[in-house]
C-alpha cells in the first residue's frame, strides 16, 4: 500500500514510476545487507538516487516502505486452480514456502510484525495479501471437492490457510531459521490433505 495522505497534496502531478522502482529495489538490497532494524530512508534515498521527502511523499513510513518492499500486491492474485485438490494444496503450500523462503522476506518479516501494531490499516492489507484474499478461491475449491466426496464437507478455507500460513511463519520466526523445502512442502501438503478428506 502507498501513501495516500501526503499523495493528495500532490495530487494531478503524476508519479514517476522510475522513482517507485529504485527506492523499491534499494530497500530490498538493504534489507538484504543491513536487515530490518539497521534499514533508514536516508540509506535508501542514497542508493536510489533521489531524496528522502520523495520517499515520504510516497511511503509515510518505514513500515510502509518495506511492506511495499517485500510484499507487492502482486501477493493477492493467488495460484489458479486446477480443479484437483490434492494439486491445488500442494501448489499453494509451495508458493507459500517460496514467498517465505524469500531472503527479502526472512530479512523484513520479524521487525514488520512488531512494527506494524500502531498501523492497523496496514496490517490488514499485509493480512488481505497473504491470506484474506485467498479464502474465497480456496472455499470454493473445498465445496466443489466436498460435492464430490473428495473432501469432508465443511471444511473451512481460512483453517487450511491458517495451518499453511501458520507454519511457513513459525519456520520464519524460529531461530536460525527452517528450511521450507520439498521435505517442508510435502510434509505440510500430507498434513492438510489427511485433515479435509474423507
Amino acid at each position: 500500500m502507498n501513501a495516500t495522505t501526503s499523495e493528495t497534496k500532490n495530487a494531478g502531478r503524476p508519479r514517476d514510476r522510475r522513482i517507485d522502482e529504485a527506492v523499491l529495489a534499494a530497500t530490498r538490497e538493504l534489507l538484504l545487507s543491513e536487515g530490518y532494524a539497521g534499514l533508514s530512508l536516508a540509506a535508501v534515498a542514497t542508493r536510489a538516487g533521489t531524496s528522502t521527502p520523495a520517499i515520504y511523499r510516497r511511503w509515510p513510513t518505514k513500515v510502509h516502505l518495506v511492506h511495499e518492499a517485500a510484499f507487492p500486491a502482486e501477493l493477492a492474485q493467488g495460484e489458479p486452480a486446477t480443479g484437483d485438490l490434492r494439486s491445488d494444496i500442494q501448489a499453494i503450500v509451495r508458493a507459500t514456502a517460496a514467498l517465505f523462503s524469500d531472503p527479502v522476506v526472512r530479512a523484513a518479516l520479524p521487525g514488520l510484525v512488531g512494527d506494524l501494531h500502531p498501523h492497523p490499516v496496514l496490517h490488514q492489507e499485509l493480512m488481505a495479501r497473504l491470506w484474506t484474499a485467498h479464502i474465497d478461491q480456496l472455499q470454493q475449491q473445498l465445496d466443489a471437492a466436498a460435492g464430490s466426496e473428495v473432501a469432508r464437507a465443511a471444511v473451512r478455507a481460512e483453517h487450511v490457510l491458517g495451518v499453511i500460513g501458520g507454519s511457513a511463519l513459525l519456520g520464519v520466526l524460529t531461530p536460525n531459521g527452517q528450511e521450507l523445502d520439498d521435505a517442508w512442502v510435502n510434509a505440510i501438503t500430507t498434513l492438510v490433505l489427511e485433515g479435509i478428506t474423507p
